[in-house]
């Protein structure tokens, strides 16, 4: 009796392990939409993500929760957003109010899966791994040590770029990838495999080998599209946001603008590789023909648009990401979606594929019907959160932002794709501003590190991205 109950677990847990599909969970360290299939930038190099992406469904209108790494990656991770969580910016400490929070990782674990994490999932590298949280953490990848280099000579911290000695076998991000490739092809198969891997280029500072940024010869870099005097049609907390007498001023005195191009193409080249590699890793892994891959990059970046440098605002080149769901049996190749999604729609989705449960929590719609029809009937809109009080939203054609002052901005994508013109004050535009701002939260908790101190829980100022 007890040989035929232990080979009735054993059966058991096979069957599980077969119904059930392994999930490839890629997270990528601000990417923005400079990648080729999206067009952000027409000299970047992506062949690699490109063939991701086009295993299955890319989405072109997709939106983080919040334009910041921290923020981004809590709502994400637990299908709460900014204003229920108190999780706003990087300085909004989230480890406590998701220590009870039913993750995407945990919820895997809970329901039978071997649940491996490594490289930058949520926030602070080491801070998710608890046992509670995955089968087994591997945590950050060690990588070359220099971020106070000033490469650049801005003498502005790790915002900084520069070619290294390293060889690229030596980053982070490759050793990351050679981990993913041996888990893909060496874990257990008695168990579905919840596989995540958290990419950290092209996150400053932008050091990557020689090779990189010789594939983008400086002579030949092609600045983004600005306008000059953008900024003046602009509230002034929109202004704060995107702080032009700070990166964007060092940036221009010392003419390192074609530079500052130049080094992030050449980052996401290095990305790109590791991605080839584990596309080429997972294909010549047992698991395939059943692995759900997941590809989400944690918010967008600007260089030099509205006089403005990293993420932090609330336009689109801050909020568009890169994201794509490949879905064995449920996606076709090549497929895309223009409606307008963010980050909340996750969770659900990657429940409903694997055929887990959705937790009560969660409330965000899921992409299912998308996958199956991009045209498929959509009354989302996606959200996006900056600080206590400041959203924007974003729908098939426009961009509506509205700041804790009440002060707006509205943008109509289909005329004014680089959102040059604020027609929030223009006349008739009241409903769009009206149907927009409905998708707004009608109350917000406190943030996380409200009443602290000045400075208490932000960290060194190397890791404040």
């Amino acid at each position: 009796m007890i040989r035929f109950f232990a080979l009735f677990l054993l059966l058991s847990s096979a069957a599980f392990a077969q119904k059930k599909p392994d999930v490839l969970f890629i997270a990528v360290d601000d990417l923005n939409d400079w990648t080729t299939y999206l067009g952000g930038h027409p000299q970047t190099k992506t062949p690699n993500i490109d063939r991701l992406v086009a295993r299955g469904m890319a989405f072109t209108n997709a939106h983080c929760a919040a334009p910041a790494c921290n923020p981004s990656r809590a709502a994400l991770m637990s299908g709460l957003r900014p204003w229920q969580t108190g999780v706003y910016t990087n300085n909004d400490p989230a480890q406590d109010v998701l220590k009870d929070v039913v993750t995407i990782n945990r919820h895997f674990l809970a329901n039978g899966y071997n649940t491996l994490g490594g490289g930058k999932i949520y926030h602070g590298y080491g801070s998710e791994g608890r046992t509670d949280s995955w089968t087994k953490w591997e945590g950050l990848f060690p990588t070359i040590n220099d971020h106070d280099a000033n490469k650049n000579g801005l003498d502005r911290g790790h915002f900084d770029w520069g070619a290294v000695t390293a060889k690229t076998e030596e980053m982070g991000d490759y050793k990351s990838t050679n981990w993913a490739i041996d888990q893909l092809k060496n874990a257990p198969a008695d168990k579905p495999l919840f596989l995540a891997l958290g990419y950290i280029k092209p996150h400053l500072p932008w050091y990557v080998p020689q090779e990189y940024y010789d594939r983008f010869p400086l002579a030949d870099i092609k600045l983004p599209v600005t306008k000059e005097l953008d900024l003046d049609d602009i509230p002034k907390m929109g202004v704060k946001m995107a702080g032009p007498e700070g990166d964007h001023a060092a940036v221009v005195k010392a003419d390192q603008w074609k530079k500052a191009v130049q080094a992030y193409l050449a980052t996401i080249s290095f990305l790109d590789d590791q991605v080839g590699r584990l596309l080429d890793g997972l294909d010549q892994s047992p698991r395939k023909d059943k692995t759900i891959i997941v590809w989400w990059t944690d918010h967008g970046w600007n260089l030099g648009e509205k006089e403005h440098w990293r993420k932090f605002a609330l336009w689109e080149e801050t909020t568009r990401t890169s994201m794509a769901i490949i879905a064995p049996g449920v996606t076709k190749a090549g497929s895309t979606c223009a409606a307008p999604v963010d980050y909340m729609n996750m969770y659900p989705t990657v429940c409903e594929l694997t055929g887990l449960p959705v937790p009560e929590h969660v409330k965000g719609a899921s992409l299912m019907p998308l996958l199956k029809d991009p045209a498929a009937k959509w009354d989302g809109v996606a959200v996006c959160t900056h600080g206590k009080g400041n959203h924007a939203v974003r729908d098939a054609n426009w961009r509506y932002i509205r700041y804790a002052d009440g002060s707006e901005e509205l943008y109509d994508h289909s005329k004014d794709p680089y959102e040059w013109t604020n027609l929030a004050g223009a006349v008739g535009m009241s409903d769009t501003k009206a149907r927009l701002a409905a998708a707004l939260p009608k109350e917000e908790v406190k943030a996380t590190n409200a009443g602290k101190k000045k400075g208490e829980g932000k960290g060194k100022k190397k890791k404040a991205e």
